[in-house]
């Protein structure tokens, strides 16, 4: 029986390193991920475009990645499309967004706000989760310290402290406020940059060490593990 699971995330970002993830922990062989976009809404007609699409022939895992466009849209856009989700045998339906701008102190605030289901929808709550990353996915980029090496071999915690004033190596990569400028900041150290380009976030992305991820940031960030776990229960099943 194929396993199906989706997820709903804030932008591009978050789609390249979800689909990277699945990837890496339910391996390529076996299973069918399509990512896509959802454009317009309010005053242009809301289209659902297709970005990228990848299918084994014999297929375990069935994920869908939706990159919303807007961190306020992921809820809606589970709203909208979970009871269709769930017709077509979705299991469990995950979204995905910053905390940022908001500060941290409305953190479990806004976790119960976005986990709130409609009345006429309780019965699909049980299949429906949200994650919120603190203060943005960056941080966990931040705090996977095995890919600095593998942009430049220059950049270690003291090189980087040096010239910037913290340790990515040693900090809390969640108490920084704007880990995408921190990042950006670091590489700009080697004469690159972090922008949200879709060509560039891949770069990075794809520089990550997975294993180390999974074997050790998650547990240093409460969101990063329930991402994991998600998926990794869907292959243990």
């Amino acid at each position: 029986m194929r396993r199906r699971i989706a997820f709903f995330v804030e932008g591009q970002t978050e789609q390249i390193f979800v689909n990277r993830l699945i990837k890496e922990i339910l391996g390529t062989q076996q299973i069918n991920i399509i990512q896509k976009q959802f454009r317009g809404g309010v005053n242009i007609p809301k289209q659902e475009i297709v970005r990228n699409s990848s299918f084994s022939r014999n297929p375990k895992y069935e994920i869908l990645i939706f990159d919303c466009g807007a961190d306020n849209r992921v809820k809606s856009e589970i709203i909208e499309n979970i009871v269709n989700l769930r017709s077509r045998g979705y299991e469990m339906i995950i979204g995905l967004r910053d905390l940022y701008p908001i500060p941290i102190e409305e953190l479990k605030k806004l976790e119960r706000g976005l986990r709130f289901m409609p009345h006429k929808l309780k019965s699909e709550s049980q299949y429906f989760d949200i994650i919120i990353a603190v203060h943005e996915i960056e941080a966990w980029f931040l705090g996977e310290t095995n890919h600095y090496v593998k942009i430049d071999k220059r950049l270690t915690g003291r090189f980087i402290r040096e010239r910037l004033g913290f340790d990515p190596y040693t900090i809390n990569a969640e108490e920084r406020v704007h880990p995408a400028k921190d990042l950006d900041s670091i590489y700009r150290l080697v004469g690159k940059s972090y922008t949200k380009r879709y060509g560039q976030t891949q770069r990075v992305v794809n520089k990550l060490d997975i294993n180390n991820m999974r074997n050790n940031v998650r547990y240093e960030m409460e969101s990063l593990n329930r991402l994991i776990n998600v998926i990794e229960t869907c292959r243990e099943r």
